[in-house]
């Protein structure tokens, strides 16, 4: 058993000013549930060590009838003890939220990936500018070939339209900055003090050489990005490393088919399933924005955040009412 006192916590535990309470709480159990074929038991493992170390709770692999709050990957199943749930992914989109009875608090770890992922962006945005891609393909097929000047894009003095400026649009801001560019954004909830230009979608579609789709997804923003939207976009690509139902499907490939801007892209709809042909106007990856030699941190991350929580203060809360 690891012993996990809640003491500063009377917003989740109103009672806990008497001792009785106290020892009520002393012993929290997290169960730890990855809930995804795609990730083996040493994962699995890695996340029970991380949480014990970071939290001192006891934990607890998979389903827990008893446990107090649940870490998960996948869709979670609490417990009727169940108060706090925390997520390993970026989002929730994903989570049965009728599932979920609404006394329990779900955070997500938004802001864990934010340094691949960016890094991702760049990279992605690189392999067009630089045209990497094509001239990779070309070399390992014995074709030595330049094209003109203009077909290579620098990055310095273009404009950055961000769509969603948490912590991975801000921290996509900071590495663009460093190639010179002009940053403006859209944010759906508040206006963070650190973006140069605030615009609303369509004027930043119309201003911009490059977007960036940083959106969550949730009912407000499912299809957010459509025909209307796109009509504005004059620049040289749209970069997408959100989801991609943020963007309405058939209104991107009439786009594409009928423009010479290209789409840049993690994520494609109905993955790993792609049943379609993928326009040229496309540079994609297999949605391994997120991947790294360092994933131990985005688990680090969610688990700090349980400590936040037994704390009283935990981040990234999710709204409910955007997924229900």
């Amino acid at each position: 058993m690891f012993s996990c006192f809640n003491h500063k916590n009377p917003k989740y535990f109103p009672a806990s000013k008497t001792f009785k309470t106290i020892i009520n709480y002393a012993i929290m159990k997290i169960s730890v549930q990855v809930n995804t074929p795609i990730l083996g038991n040493s994962i699995k493992e890695k996340m029970n060590e991380i949480c014990r170390k970071i939290t001192g709770c006891e934990t607890v692999s998979g389903y827990s009838d008893d446990a107090d709050i649940v870490l998960f990957i996948g869709q979670p199943k609490p417990s009727k003890k169940t108060v706090f749930m925390q997520s390993v992914s970026a989002g929730v989109n994903h989570v049965d939220f009728s599932l979920i009875p609404e006394n329990i608090k779900i955070a997500s770890n938004a802001d864990a990936w934010s340094v691949p992922v960016s890094e991702h962006v760049m990279a992605l945005l690189l392999a067009f500018t630089r045209k990497i891609c094509q001239s990779n393909t070309e070399l390992h097929n014995g074709i030595y070939k330049r094209l003109d000047d203009k077909s290579y894009i620098v990055l310095n003095g273009k404009t950055l339209g961000i769509l969603g400026y948490g912590g991975i649009g801000r921290h996509v801001a900071g590495l663009a900055n460093a190639f010179g560019m002009k940053i403006i954004a859209y944010t759906r909830t508040y206006k963070p003090d650190d973006i140069s230009e605030f615009k609303m979608p369509d004027e930043l579609m119309k201003l911009s050489d490059f977007v960036l789709i940083s959106l969550p997804l949730n009912k407000y923003t499912r299809n957010f990005v459509d025909k209307s939207l796109l009509s504005k976009f004059n620049g040289y690509a749209i970069i997408n490393v959100g989801r991609a139902e943020i963007v309405n499907h058939s209104d991107m490939i009439d786009f594409l088919n009928n423009s010479s801007a290209y789409y840049l892209t993690d994520v494609w709809w109905d993955e790993p399933k792609i049943n379609e042909k993928i326009p040229d106007n496309v540079i994609i990856t297999p949605h391994i924005g997120g991947m790294s030699d360092n994933i131990e941190q985005q688990f680090i991350y969610a688990c700090k955040n349980i400590k936040n929580f037994l704390n009283g203060s935990p981040k990234n809360i999710v709204r409910r009412d955007d997924y229900i």
